[in-house]
């Protein structure tokens, strides 16, 4: 296991996490296939949570980025609701945010990863900033050293990431060679969105956990 203290002054890269934790991509195209395979189908309750939320992001987004403290409000809580992750058999625990600093040419973006776990096996991040919306995918090499954390499981441990605007999923398995691999973007920004398929997977990475 992986020590989250002082993990943002260390951890900047996937070439550090390769260097400090050992960790790997997968190579193999099946190691991570709970995003793409037997997905549940959506009830018509769900499918009217998944449109409300569309709704009300586009109303609040048509003024500007949803940044620090929004996000979480108007996507990911309801979002977990849908999944049935705040009811039985679901526990959830919210151990600590991290900042997190992004070096880009012509600025240092600072923002902040906000952390839920689900029954442990289920980590959820928000990426979240005062000014800037920042990608997922900059901020994977962070996500990726705080779910090395989890305490040593033969289980295999998963992540949802998001900034509001887009979604990523990650898997990661805790060995000797820790190894990862990463679902393609999801985004809720267009009108034709993706968020039931953000539904359908985090309720199958929730099936996930509880095995």
């Amino acid at each position: 296991m992986v020590s989250s203290v002082g993990i943002t002054d260390t951890i900047k890269s996937l070439s550090d996490l390769q260097t400090r934790c050992n960790l790997r991509q997968a190579e193999d195209e099946r190691f991570f296939s709970e995003w793409i395979e037997d997905l549940p189908q959506l009830n018509q309750q769900e499918q009217a949570g998944v449109t409300r939320i569309k709704q009300r992001y586009d109303y609040h987004r048509v003024d500007g980025l949803l940044l620090e403290g929004t996000i979480n409000l108007l996507v990911v809580s309801p979002l977990l609701e849908l999944a049935g992750f705040l009811d039985p058999p679901y526990r959830i625990r919210s151990p600590y945010g991290i900042a997190l600093e992004i070096e880009e040419p012509e600025e240092t973006i600072r923002g902040f990863i906000d952390t839920l776990v689900v029954q442990e096996k289920l980590w959820i991040f928000v990426v979240e900033s005062k000014r800037n919306s920042i990608p997922v995918l900059a901020a994977l090499p962070q996500l990726l050293a705080y779910m090395l954390t989890t305490p040593q499981t033969d289980k295999p441990v998963f992540g949802m990431a998001t900034n509001g605007d887009e979604f990523i999923f990650l898997k990661l398995t805790l060995s000797d060679t820790p190894q990862y691999d990463v679902s393609r973007i999801f985004s809720l920004f267009p009108r034709r969105h993706e968020l039931a398929e953000v539904l359908q997977i985090l309720k199958r990475l929730g099936q996930a956990a509880l095995k």
